[in-house]
């Protein structure tokens, strides 16, 4: 049984969500990139079940990260990519 042109050769291609490497922005950076592109950032707290963190949506793009800095830096690759 072989393979089809462009389908993901194994289960594992399709459960495993690929996302840019985040880039690496200064803080002046990241607090440009909030103010130009996201409409929205919410913070969770963390609790014993779940670890916390940011979420972002920026140009219609969710984007979550344990940190605000992981969320933007992340964020910012995947409106790059998007962008390209």
């Amino acid at each position: 049984m072989g393979n089809g042109v462009g389908r993901p050769s194994n289960w594992k291609e399709l459960w495993i969500e690929r996302h840019p490497a985040p880039l690496n922005l200064s803080d002046r950076e990241i607090l440009d990139w909030l103010g130009e592109y996201c409409d929205q950032a919410v913070y969770n707290h963390p609790t014993p079940n779940y670890r916390g963190g940011f979420i972002l949506f920026c140009d219609e793009i969710k984007t979550s990260g344990s940190t605000l800095r992981e969320a933007v830096c992340l964020a910012a690759a995947k409106w790059k990519e998007a962008n390209e």
